[in-house]
């Protein structure tokens, strides 16, 4: 496995690692609540700390095989819109898609953009045979994005992620290495 984080180009962004002085920007963008409300792992209030800590470890997770994190870039202005990331299991060579998008530049095709970026790395550079993701099934806005990029609905797994108090459903996604080859 590469220990270099990649740098990948789509048609309108640049996916790469954040550096430090966008720190102020990630936390503005991901302070939303609606941000924290439709993830699992991202924390309301997200603080400066915070976001300070999340680039910090960035490197680290990826060279020990954990996570790839990347910044959504705008390629003409550059400005960081959004996350997506690819937490892998190496022994089931098994890549978890992730991210999300800022309120302001949503419904314009970036997740969906960067997602097939991280799942074609996954596939042809990581040699991942499978990639999937999940999202609440409240969140119809990110379902949509998974079966727009290939991933195969795989069912409901019910009451199976405790968010704020409430046991939430699971919508289940994934595409396998032949899927995605034949896809192409």
């Amino acid at each position: 496995m590469p220990t270099t984080l990649p740098r990948l180009s789509t048609q309108r962004l640049l996916l790469r690692t954040l550096e430090m002085h966008q720190a102020q920007v990630l936390f503005t963008l991901a302070n939303g609540p609606e941000i924290a409300d439709n993830t699992a792992n991202i924390p309301s209030p997200y603080t400066l700390e915070t976001a300070r800590d999340f680039i910090a470890g960035i490197a680290d997770k990826y060279r020990t095989g954990e996570l790839l994190n990347l910044g959504m870039h705008v390629h003409d202005t550059d400005e960081l819109i959004g996350m997506v990331s690819l937490r892998m299991n190496a022994r089931h060579r098994y890549g978890h898609l992730g991210g999300w998008v800022a309120a302001h530049c949503r419904n314009r095709g970036y997740a969906a953009e960067a997602a097939r970026a991280v799942m074609d790395f996954g596939f042809n550079e990581l040699g991942l045979q499978r990639v999937g993701s999940q999202c609440f099934a409240r969140n119809k806005e990110s379902a949509r994005v998974m079966e727009k990029i290939g991933l195969r609905y795989e069912g409901c797994m019910r009451q199976a992620f405790l968010k704020n108090g409430v046991f939430e459903d699971l919508l289940g996604f994934a595409s396998v290495r032949d899927d995605w080859e034949r896809c192409l």
